[in-house]
């Protein structure tokens, strides 16, 4: 794995740190259903996921529908349209 990789992935906290008032079920929810696929990060007995910059970006365009009223289905659908459109980074930051 090149050493840029690296500092491309984010924690889970890291996540949740981007999308005021999502939970870890949130994010276990996108896994459950097949949208995210995290690396696995073990420490002794304690493993961890990390997530990749796009698919951070993923969550946070789901989580902004989620707020906006779409149903978890939806906003899956709605971010999966805006990223093959490449509308995720013309989303303003907040």
């Amino acid at each position: 794995m090149p050493a840029n990789v690296l500092t491309e992935l984010h924690p889970m906290a890291e996540l949740l740190a981007c999308c005021s008032g999502m939970t870890k079920e949130h994010v276990y929810y996108l896994e459950q259903r097949g949208y995210l696929h995290p690396i696995k990060q073990r420490h002794g007995k304690v493993e961890r996921n990390l997530y990749t910059t796009q698919q951070l970006q993923f969550v946070e365009a789901v989580w902004r529908h989620r707020q906006k009223g779409s149903s978890p289905r939806e906003a899956v659908q709605r971010a999966l349209r805006d990223q093959s459109r490449g509308q995720l980074s013309m989303w303003p930051e907040e």
